[in-house]
């Protein structure tokens, strides 16, 4: 049997829409990563770091690495460089967090954007720390950005002006166990 153009190229996309994932995978978008998950040397994440004056804060480093059986990783802020190279911190588990691996396509998983309002971290633009915001408008394709309110007590609204920041760079918010 002989099939035609057309009909191969429907077999194509048939077989293609199958195997699509119904919803984005893990570290897509708004999807974290899966509690047993441990980022590799290398990858890039958000730490939650005590600074040189005490002050705590999410900063953007890479993964040096992990010990399994302290539960903590090692990782090097991307932005400093002092005498001795990069300035390393040792941080918890639970106080990293993946960046994601895949942009979402909001018209192939909508699903896999955070919503409208919804808190969230983001990175600041052209700096390396992560700041609260809210959702203030959503990535029209793959390529677009989030367009983010970032907290900020200088503006009578407690919020900036919609700034827009790469997909890579919106985080879940991770609240402090610490009362």
């Amino acid at each position: 049997m002989r099939l035609s153009g057309l009909q191969l190229c429907n077999i194509v996309r048939f077989t293609f829409f199958i195997l699509l994932p119904t919803r984005p995978v893990a570290l897509c978008g708004c999807v974290p990563a899966e509690d047993k998950y441990k980022a590799k040397p290398g990858s890039h994440v958000a730490a939650h770091v005590k600074t040189d004056d005490g002050e705590e804060q999410w900063i953007l480093a890479v993964v040096n690495s992990y010990n399994s059986h302290s539960h903590k990783y090692i990782v090097d802020d991307i932005d400093e460089e002092g005498n001795n190279g990069k300035e390393r911190h040792t941080v918890m588990k639970r106080k990293v967090i993946p960046l994601p691996l895949h942009k979402v396509d909001p018209h192939m998983h909508p699903q896999g954007l955070f919503k409208l309002k919804q808190l969230v971290l983001a990175l600041y633009p052209q700096t390396t720390c992560f700041y609260r915001a809210i959702i203030h408008k959503l990535p029209k394709d793959v390529n677009s950005d989030y367009s983010v309110l970032f907290e900020d007590t200088a503006y009578s609204e407690g919020y900036s002006p919609p700034l827009d920041v790469p997909q890579r760079f919106v985080l879940p918010v991770k609240e402090s166990k610490r009362k």
